[in-house]
Protein backbone atom coordinates (compact mmCIF):
# COMPACT_ATOMS: atom_id res chain seq x y z
CA UNK A 1 0.00 0.00 0.00
CA UNK A 2 1.99 2.46 -1.19
CA UNK A 3 0.97 6.15 0.49
CA UNK A 4 1.90 9.60 -0.46
CA UNK A 5 1.13 12.39 1.85
CA UNK A 6 0.94 15.89 0.70
CA UNK A 7 1.64 19.22 2.47
CA UNK A 8 1.85 22.82 0.24
CA UNK A 9 4.03 25.13 1.99
CA UNK A 10 3.84 28.91 2.28
CA UNK A 11 5.33 30.63 5.49
CA UNK A 12 3.61 28.67 7.74
CA UNK A 13 7.42 29.08 9.74
CA UNK A 14 5.75 29.17 13.20
CA UNK A 15 4.40 24.94 12.93
CA UNK A 16 6.09 23.76 9.80
CA UNK A 17 9.01 22.25 11.64
CA UNK A 18 6.28 20.12 13.98
CA UNK A 19 4.03 18.91 11.09
CA UNK A 20 6.76 17.57 9.63
CA UNK A 21 8.34 16.26 12.65
CA UNK A 22 5.11 14.00 13.31
CA UNK A 23 5.19 12.62 9.92
CA UNK A 24 8.74 11.40 9.80
CA UNK A 25 7.75 9.10 12.64
CA UNK A 26 4.93 7.29 10.37
CA UNK A 27 5.24 3.91 11.21
CA UNK A 28 4.28 2.73 7.67
CA UNK A 29 6.57 3.30 4.46
CA UNK A 30 5.93 7.06 2.67
CA UNK A 31 6.88 9.89 0.57
CA UNK A 32 6.20 13.53 1.52
CA UNK A 33 5.56 15.60 -1.37
CA UNK A 34 6.60 18.92 0.17
CA UNK A 35 5.57 22.07 -2.32
CA UNK A 36 6.84 25.12 -0.91
CA UNK A 37 4.96 28.02 -2.90
CA UNK A 38 7.81 30.89 -3.18
CA UNK A 39 7.44 30.90 0.83
CA UNK A 40 9.47 34.38 1.67
CA UNK A 41 10.61 32.52 4.76
CA UNK A 42 11.83 28.67 3.87
CA UNK A 43 11.38 25.84 6.06
CA UNK A 44 15.20 25.53 6.49
CA UNK A 45 15.07 23.45 9.78
CA UNK A 46 12.64 21.07 7.47
CA UNK A 47 15.76 21.21 4.70
CA UNK A 48 18.30 21.00 6.84
CA UNK A 49 16.76 17.59 8.82
CA UNK A 50 14.63 15.78 6.03
CA UNK A 51 16.51 17.18 2.67
CA UNK A 52 18.15 14.17 2.20
CA UNK A 53 15.86 11.53 3.58
CA UNK A 54 13.90 9.00 0.64
CA UNK A 55 11.10 9.96 1.71
CA UNK A 56 11.34 13.75 1.28
CA UNK A 57 10.37 15.07 -1.90
CA UNK A 58 10.76 19.02 -2.18
CA UNK A 59 9.57 21.25 -4.26
CA UNK A 60 9.52 24.70 -4.83
CA UNK A 61 7.95 26.81 -7.35
CA UNK A 62 9.33 30.09 -8.87
CA UNK A 63 6.14 31.99 -8.41
CA UNK A 64 3.46 32.18 -5.75
CA UNK A 65 1.09 30.01 -7.10
CA UNK A 66 -1.67 29.21 -4.57
CA UNK A 67 -2.38 26.00 -2.52
CA UNK A 68 -4.77 24.64 -5.29
CA UNK A 69 -1.77 24.48 -7.60
CA UNK A 70 0.88 23.05 -4.99
CA UNK A 71 -1.18 19.87 -4.46
CA UNK A 72 -2.89 19.38 -8.17
CA UNK A 73 1.18 19.24 -8.89
CA UNK A 74 2.65 16.96 -5.61
CA UNK A 75 -0.93 14.34 -6.77
CA UNK A 76 0.15 14.16 -10.38
CA UNK A 77 3.59 13.58 -8.97
CA UNK A 78 2.73 10.86 -6.58
CA UNK A 79 0.35 9.22 -9.13
CA UNK A 80 3.33 9.06 -11.82
CA UNK A 81 5.43 7.45 -8.52
CA UNK A 82 2.98 4.78 -8.33
CA UNK A 83 0.95 6.38 -5.30
CA UNK A 84 -2.09 4.10 -4.03
CA UNK A 85 -3.30 6.08 -1.58
CA UNK A 86 -2.92 10.13 -0.94
CA UNK A 87 -3.34 11.60 1.94
CA UNK A 88 -3.19 15.87 2.58
CA UNK A 89 -1.54 17.16 5.66
CA UNK A 90 -1.76 21.23 5.60
CA UNK A 91 1.23 22.84 6.69
CA UNK A 92 -0.13 24.38 10.12
CA UNK A 93 -1.93 20.94 11.30
CA UNK A 94 -0.30 18.28 13.18
CA UNK A 95 -1.28 14.70 12.57
CA UNK A 96 -1.11 12.62 15.48
CA UNK A 97 1.03 9.14 15.98
CA UNK A 98 -0.84 6.26 14.11
CA UNK A 99 -3.36 8.53 11.79
CA UNK A 100 -1.78 7.36 8.82
CA UNK A 101 -1.83 3.23 10.07
CA UNK A 102 -5.06 3.45 11.02
CA UNK A 103 -6.32 4.89 7.55
CA UNK A 104 -4.72 2.26 5.52
CA UNK A 105 -5.99 -0.39 8.05
CA UNK A 106 -9.70 1.43 6.82
CA UNK A 107 -8.99 1.19 3.25
CA UNK A 108 -7.49 -2.39 3.90
CA UNK A 109 -10.47 -3.60 5.43
CA UNK A 110 -12.77 -1.97 2.92
CA UNK A 111 -11.78 -2.24 -0.77
CA UNK A 112 -14.66 -0.19 -1.75
CA UNK A 113 -13.89 3.26 0.08
CA UNK A 114 -12.63 6.02 -2.20
CA UNK A 115 -12.07 8.77 1.08
CA UNK A 116 -11.47 8.47 4.40
CA UNK A 117 -11.28 11.21 7.41
CA UNK A 118 -11.28 11.82 11.13
CA UNK A 119 -12.25 14.00 13.74
CA UNK A 120 -9.76 16.65 14.80
CA UNK A 121 -8.70 18.90 17.96
CA UNK A 122 -9.56 22.60 16.93
CA UNK A 123 -6.66 24.50 18.84
CA UNK A 124 -5.69 28.36 19.57
CA UNK A 125 -2.06 28.69 17.83
CA UNK A 126 -1.31 31.25 19.70
CA UNK A 127 -1.97 29.68 23.29
CA UNK A 128 -2.26 25.91 22.15
CA UNK A 129 -5.64 25.41 24.19
CA UNK A 130 -8.45 23.18 22.90
CA UNK A 131 -11.53 25.34 21.67
CA UNK A 132 -13.44 22.49 20.51
CA UNK A 133 -12.99 19.02 18.68
CA UNK A 134 -15.47 18.19 15.56
CA UNK A 135 -15.71 15.14 14.37
CA UNK A 136 -18.26 14.36 11.30
CA UNK A 137 -20.28 11.38 10.64
CA UNK A 138 -18.33 7.85 10.05
CA UNK A 139 -21.11 5.91 7.76
CA UNK A 140 -21.04 6.23 4.47
CA UNK A 141 -25.04 7.04 4.21
CA UNK A 142 -24.88 10.23 7.03
CA UNK A 143 -21.78 11.42 5.12
CA UNK A 144 -23.60 11.09 1.57
CA UNK A 145 -26.37 13.00 3.67
CA UNK A 146 -24.82 15.70 5.56
CA UNK A 147 -22.28 16.53 2.80
CA UNK A 148 -25.17 18.98 0.97
CA UNK A 149 -25.61 21.04 4.59
CA UNK A 150 -21.66 21.39 4.61
CA UNK A 151 -18.31 19.26 4.31
CA UNK A 152 -18.90 16.08 5.97
CA UNK A 153 -14.57 16.25 6.24
CA UNK A 154 -11.73 18.09 7.83
CA UNK A 155 -9.83 18.60 5.04
CA UNK A 156 -6.49 18.28 6.45
CA UNK A 157 -7.74 14.83 7.87
CA UNK A 158 -8.73 13.23 4.24
CA UNK A 159 -6.92 10.31 2.95
CA UNK A 160 -8.23 9.59 -0.62
CA UNK A 161 -7.55 6.62 -2.79
CA UNK A 162 -5.36 7.91 -5.34
CA UNK A 163 -7.59 5.92 -8.42
CA UNK A 164 -10.49 8.25 -7.79
CA UNK A 165 -8.79 11.25 -9.58
CA UNK A 166 -8.83 9.40 -13.22
CA UNK A 167 -12.50 9.21 -12.14
CA UNK A 168 -13.72 12.61 -10.99
CA UNK A 169 -10.11 14.91 -11.61
CA UNK A 170 -8.27 17.12 -9.72
CA UNK A 171 -8.82 20.20 -7.22
CA UNK A 172 -10.62 22.98 -8.76
CA UNK A 173 -8.77 25.91 -9.34
CA UNK A 174 -11.52 28.25 -9.74
CA UNK A 175 -13.18 27.27 -6.53
CA UNK A 176 -12.41 29.26 -3.60
CA UNK A 177 -14.01 26.16 -1.47
CA UNK A 178 -11.51 23.51 -3.55
CA UNK A 179 -11.70 20.92 -0.53
CA UNK A 180 -15.38 21.37 -0.26
CA UNK A 181 -15.65 21.13 -4.22
CA UNK A 182 -13.46 18.19 -4.00
CA UNK A 183 -15.30 16.03 -1.51
CA UNK A 184 -18.61 16.98 -3.20
CA UNK A 185 -17.40 15.65 -6.74
CA UNK A 186 -16.30 12.47 -4.77
CA UNK A 187 -19.31 11.73 -3.41
CA UNK A 188 -21.47 12.95 -6.09
CA UNK A 189 -19.62 10.21 -7.92
CA UNK A 190 -21.40 7.60 -6.12
CA UNK A 191 -17.90 6.68 -3.98
CA UNK A 192 -17.80 5.03 -0.68
CA UNK A 193 -16.49 7.47 1.89
CA UNK A 194 -15.69 7.17 5.92
CA UNK A 195 -14.71 9.25 8.88
CA UNK A 196 -13.18 7.38 12.05
CA UNK A 197 -14.23 8.22 15.03
CA UNK A 198 -10.65 8.58 16.64
CA UNK A 199 -9.56 12.59 16.75
CA UNK A 200 -6.35 12.46 14.05
CA UNK A 201 -5.05 15.56 13.80
CA UNK A 202 -4.40 19.47 15.52
CA UNK A 203 -6.53 21.87 13.68
CA UNK A 204 -4.51 25.03 14.52
CA UNK A 205 -6.77 28.30 14.42
CA UNK A 206 -5.08 31.68 14.08
CA UNK A 207 -7.22 34.92 13.43
CA UNK A 208 -5.28 35.46 10.39
CA UNK A 209 -5.89 32.47 8.41
CA UNK A 210 -7.64 32.60 5.20
CA UNK A 211 -10.70 30.55 6.97
CA UNK A 212 -11.28 33.32 9.27
CA UNK A 213 -10.09 36.52 7.50
CA UNK A 214 -12.23 35.09 4.09
CA UNK A 215 -14.79 33.26 5.72
CA UNK A 216 -17.44 34.81 3.64
CA UNK A 217 -15.75 34.48 0.18
CA UNK A 218 -15.90 30.61 1.28
CA UNK A 219 -19.15 30.48 2.24
CA UNK A 220 -20.05 31.94 -0.98
CA UNK A 221 -17.68 29.44 -2.80
CA UNK A 222 -19.50 26.65 -0.75
CA UNK A 223 -22.46 27.94 -1.68
CA UNK A 224 -22.16 27.97 -5.04
CA UNK A 225 -20.90 23.91 -4.91
CA UNK A 226 -24.17 23.41 -3.13
CA UNK A 227 -26.05 24.82 -5.90
CA UNK A 228 -23.98 23.18 -8.58
CA UNK A 229 -25.31 19.66 -6.61
CA UNK A 230 -28.75 20.88 -5.74
CA UNK A 231 -31.94 18.50 -5.67
CA UNK A 232 -34.84 20.24 -5.77
CA UNK A 233 -36.66 17.64 -4.40
CA UNK A 234 -34.42 16.95 -1.03
CA UNK A 235 -35.04 18.89 2.19
CA UNK A 236 -31.35 18.04 3.35
CA UNK A 237 -29.93 19.78 -0.13
CA UNK A 238 -32.19 23.05 0.47
CA UNK A 239 -31.22 23.63 4.07
CA UNK A 240 -27.82 23.11 3.41
CA UNK A 241 -28.24 26.24 0.88
CA UNK A 242 -30.10 28.10 3.56
CA UNK A 243 -27.84 27.39 6.52
CA UNK A 244 -25.03 28.59 4.07
CA UNK A 245 -26.69 31.71 3.39
CA UNK A 246 -27.28 32.34 6.92
CA UNK A 247 -23.73 31.62 7.50
CA UNK A 248 -22.57 34.84 4.87
CA UNK A 249 -24.99 37.11 6.71
CA UNK A 250 -23.62 36.36 10.23
CA UNK A 251 -20.63 38.08 11.97
CA UNK A 252 -16.69 36.68 10.95
CA UNK A 253 -15.90 35.35 14.57
CA UNK A 254 -19.76 34.31 15.22
CA UNK A 255 -19.18 30.41 13.97
CA UNK A 256 -16.12 30.02 16.45
CA UNK A 257 -17.12 31.19 19.26
CA UNK A 258 -20.55 29.31 18.96
CA UNK A 259 -18.48 26.34 18.55
CA UNK A 260 -16.47 26.72 21.62
CA UNK A 261 -19.32 28.23 23.65
CA UNK A 262 -20.63 24.66 23.03
CA UNK A 263 -17.67 22.89 23.62
CA UNK A 264 -17.12 24.30 27.14
CA UNK A 265 -20.64 23.85 28.18
CA UNK A 266 -20.96 20.23 27.28
CA UNK A 267 -17.52 19.47 28.87
CA UNK A 268 -19.07 21.15 31.91
CA UNK A 269 -22.26 18.62 32.09
CA UNK A 270 -19.41 15.85 30.89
Amino acid sequence: MTLAILTTYYNEVETIDEVVDAIAITPVPFTLYFVDDCSSKPPTNVLKRYGNEDWFHYMRNSENKGQVFGLNKAIKLAIANGAEFIAINDADDISYENRFTKQLQTFADDPDLMIVGGAADFTDQETGKLLWQTRHACDNKTIHRHNKINSTFIHSTVMYRASIFDEVGLYNEDAYANDYDMISRVLASGCKAANLPDVVLRYNIRDDSMSVSKRRTQVASRLRVQLKHIKPFDPWSLWGIMRSLIAYIAPNKAASNIKAAFYCLKNKHS
